[in-house]
């Protein structure tokens, strides 16, 4: 008998260790937002904003090409990914007025309503940072 409680006392403590003593399971870590065309990190938003911000007050067309294209552009695309599956509303609203303001750098010079299409993105911007739980700061 004295042979089988050896085994047996190894097996019982190998089957209570392998449960786990009843801990609970471990939280995951939280994570940026993220959507089909990768994940949006609230350093890259902010970035988008002061861009967006120092983007009103241009008054030459291939400035404003440059800080919309070359600071901003591609992230508006993946906040608008990553708010979709949250709200599709203000993914809408981002990428709407993100095309108008695309049409108003494709003209020979910058329209009259420049500034305040501006403006309007920077608010759907904003929008969209507030639906998936980033920052949206003020310019």
């Amino acid at each position: 008998m004295s042979r089988l409680l050896g085994p047996t006392l190894i097996l019982a403590v190998l089957a209570l260790t392998a449960c786990g003593g009843g801990a609970a399971p471990p939280t995951p870590a939280p994570s940026d937002p993220s959507g089909s065309l990768g994940v949006m990190t609230a350093e890259a938003g902010t970035e988008a904003l002061a861009a967006l911000c120092q983007l009103r007050s241009a008054t030459d067309r291939d400035t404003a090409n440059g800080l919309f294209f070359d600071r901003a552009h591609l992230t508006l695309h993946v906040l608008a990914a990553a708010t979709e599956p949250v709200d599709r509303v203000p993914a809408a609203g981002l990428l709407e007025t993100k095309q108008i303001v695309e049409a108003d750098l494709q003209a020979d010079a910058l329209p009259h309503t420049f500034s305040d299409d501006v403006e309007a993105l920077i608010e759907a911007t904003r929008t969209a940072l507030d639906t998936v739980g980033l920052p949206s700061p003020a310019c």
